[in-house]
């Protein structure tokens, strides 16, 4: 037993051979991420944040950029130099890869979490397969957040660099708000136990009240980083008919089967559209997140563990409720970033103890950790062995057949973003928008199922002198393709993660005669009736 913070915690001691194993662990991890990171085929949301970085001629441009994305700055910022000095997406998988290398050694040894969860969350879904292999900006917050948490628990806490940390974190992602103001309040103001007394005495402090402006100011950064553009919309985000009501349903229901994760597909439809809906409420699923949530409140054996979960997690939800209305499992990567605060928390002093037994409370948590491994280690094959998405095979397939030097035209506008990153090509046309640019911008009388049209495939004809090549996610009728004078050239494979990237390749009806069409050349049959000509609308704008 050690005395911190004027609190007696049993803090496990350092093992015979404890740091070989941790290292050696870290090898591993290191070695497992960068091979299936070797092997991942990136997907748009990764290289929507490096086009918006390589495109922005300045600072200014970026900041007017990110208030369509609805993203901080940190991360854009974290790679705007690689993405101006070198067209490879290899240099922000680096800028992850090194990110996640800091997460799996400060969980590793971190000695307040017995041996078996420190592995297990390291090499769960979430840390190495959510955030470690994605290049996004959640392993950024959640390396932050973590850190923030270990200097405020540190035997010789480093308060400022703490505050620095959660200041950073709130510019990396949004959902990150939220947990800096939990980390903030539980492991420094609350500090050493959640009282009234500790409370009032924390507010006599003049290094709290200078920590809480520059945490003030950092949210007043975020603001006016991610404050909407007039003209900006995310209609992905909003489902037909839907109330206010609806929308907490569905964010709480999508919330148990990502800490309990298992493959949809193992399901019969029905069964799964009530436990893991897609686009509509259920209580049955909301019903399963909240006992869920009660059992890991019941777990936890510390007081200011059990408090700062419960309401850490509850301004998350809220925060999840009024933006996004339905988490995907790359949100809730930042949920999971307050279970391993909370973990991290979970060192009983005098008399503390779970509400569950401790011979039930201890299994629990460490049932919950196995099953995010299990499902890491079911993913990470899959990385192995099939595409994450497709995107990146009709970029290469583009580049083999001499296909880059014409302009191209791709429907929906959000399967662009790898195509145009891996390629180098500057700009391609979305019907979706009406218009022509380097990446995409979510801006309002976006359509997300239009389609080009023959009058459109004329114009850039006119334009350009020659025909464009089309990626649709759709397949066109025989019908619109003799009018646009287009025949199928290439089916990209299935993206089995994000298959909204799945992508017919179109071109001229006549091969050229350099032959360089050598992808799967043959004329397309009538897969589908859908004529993709839609009535053309008269307000167009580009950006």
């Amino acid at each position: 037993m050690q005395v911190e913070h004027g609190r007696h915690v049993d803090v496990p001691m350092e093992l015979p051979g404890e740091k070989a194993i941790v290292y050696g662990l870290l090898g591993l991890f290191a070695i497992l991420l960068a091979l299936v990171t070797s092997r991942h085929a990136m997907f748009g949301d990764e290289a929507q944040a490096w086009l918006i970085a390589r495109d922005s001629g300045n600072l200014l441009e970026l900041a007017h950029h990110l208030r369509y994305e609805g993203h901080p700055a940190l991360w854009y910022l974290l790679i705007y130099l690689p993405a101006h000095l070198s067209a490879s997406l290899v240099w922000m998988q680096v800028v992850n890869y090194v990110l996640s290398l800091a997460m799996a050694w400060m969980l590793l040894t971190e000695r307040r979490l017995p041996l078996a969860m420190r592995v297990m969350a390291v090499f769960g879904v979430f840390v190495f397969f959510h955030m470690g292999l994605m290049a996004r900006n959640y392993m950024l917050a959640a390396v932050l957040l973590v850190g923030a948490a270990r200097c405020l628990l540190a035997g010789r806490p480093r308060h400022w660099l703490a505050t620095v940390l959660l200041a950073l974190a709130v510019n990396a992602h949004v959902f990150a708000i939220p947990v800096a103001a939990g980390i903030f309040v539980w492991l420094y103001w609350l500090d050493p136990e959640p009282s009234l007394r500790v409370a009032a005495g924390r507010l006599k402090e003049w290094q709290f009240w200078i920590s809480a402006v520059i945490l003030g100011a950092a949210l007043l950064v975020c603001y006016l980083t991610v404050r909407p553009a007039s003209d900006g919309a995310t209609p992905d985000y909003n489902f037909s008919g839907a109330s206010w009501l609806d929308y907490l349903v569905i964010a709480t229901g999508r919330l148990w089967s990502c800490f309990v994760p298992f493959i949809p597909q193992m399901l019969a439809e029905p069964l799964r559209e009530k436990l893991i809906p897609e686009l509509h409420p259920s209580v049955v699923a909301a019903a399963l997140s909240v006992a869920l949530w009660l059992l890991i409140v019941a777990s936890l054996a510390t007081r200011r563990s059990r408090w700062f979960f419960a309401s850490t997690s509850l301004a998350w939800l809220a925060t999840v409720w009024a933006t996004v209305h339905a988490p995907s499992s790359h949100h809730i990567s930042t949920l999971f970033v307050v279970f391993l605060v909370a973990l991290m928390l979970n060192v009983p002093g005098k008399g503390e103890r779970p509400w569950l037994p401790f011979r039930y409370a201890q299994p629990v948590l460490l049932v919950l950790l196995a099953m995010q491994m299990a499902m890491s280690i079911e993913y990470s094959v899959l990385a192995w062995f099939h595409p994450f998405s497709s995107a990146e095979a009709t970029a290469k397939w583009l580049e083999r057949a001499g296909q880059t030097q014409r302009p191209l035209v791709v429907e929906p506008d959000y399967a662009a973003s790898v195509v145009l990153a891996r390629t180098g090509v500057r700009s391609a046309y979305f019907p979706t928008c009406w218009c022509q640019g380097p990446f995409v911008v979510f801006r309002k009388g976006r359509d997300s199922n239009r389609q080009v049209t023959e009058e459109e495939i004329d114009a850039i004809k006119r334009e350009s002198g020659m025909t464009p090549v089309v990626l649709s996610h759709w397949p066109l009728s025989v019908d619109s393709l003799q009018q646009m004078g287009l025949r199928l050239l290439y089916r990209s494979p299935h993206g089995f993660f994000w298959p909204y990237e799945d992508l017919y390749v179109y071109g001229e009806s006549s091969p050229p005669k350099d032959g360089k069409f050598t992808g799967n050349d043959r004329r397309t049959r009538p897969v589908s009736e859908r004529s993709g000509l839609l009535p053309q609308q008269k307000d167009r704008w580009r950006h």
